[in-house]
């Protein structure tokens, strides 16, 4: 009897960091190799600022519009999707015609949830900035027996 088997790639700590060191400087993942995900993963740093969460973002080459931020408890994930197009002419004569999509993901954790409310996000320069205010602890009430 033949036992078939298949087998899950391995993505050590090494290899993710190495991936993403190309991700950095915006190479088109397509170019470096078919087997990649075409979603980049961007770049991102979050500090806790005591009552809230502040998260930074590099998104570059995206227009605001194309920025989709949601909140859900702890759960935020971000994307962005940015698309273009470069033709060399010469007259009538197209000579050069490119096409390139970029899509930007992430979706992390954070250890308290954060609520919309009082929330800020700005995006300047490709740099997308999310103030996430901490959810107020709900705290137990003694009920009064009476």
């Amino acid at each position: 009897m033949e036992l078939n088997v298949r087998r899950e790639p391995v993505v050590s700590l090494f290899d993710e960091l190495f991936s993403d060191f190309f991700n950095r400087g915006g190479w088109p993942v397509a170019a470096r190799s078919a087997n990649l995900p075409s979603v980049t993963r961007a770049r991102m740093d979050v500090v806790d600022k005591g009552d809230k969460f502040a998260v930074t973002v590099d998104l570059p080459g995206v227009r605001k519009e194309d920025i989709r931020v949601s909140i859900e408890g702890a759960r935020v994930s971000i994307a962005a999707e940015t698309k273009g197009e470069k033709e060399t002419k010469d007259g009538d004569r197209v000579l050069h015609t490119e096409r390139y999509a970029t899509s930007y993901a992430r979706s992390f954790e954070l250890p308290v949830e954060v609520t919309e409310d009082n929330a800020d996000a700005k995006y300047e320069n490709g740099v997308l900035t999310l103030a996430l205010p901490k959810r107020a602890a709900i705290s137990a009430r003694r009920l009064t027996i009476k």
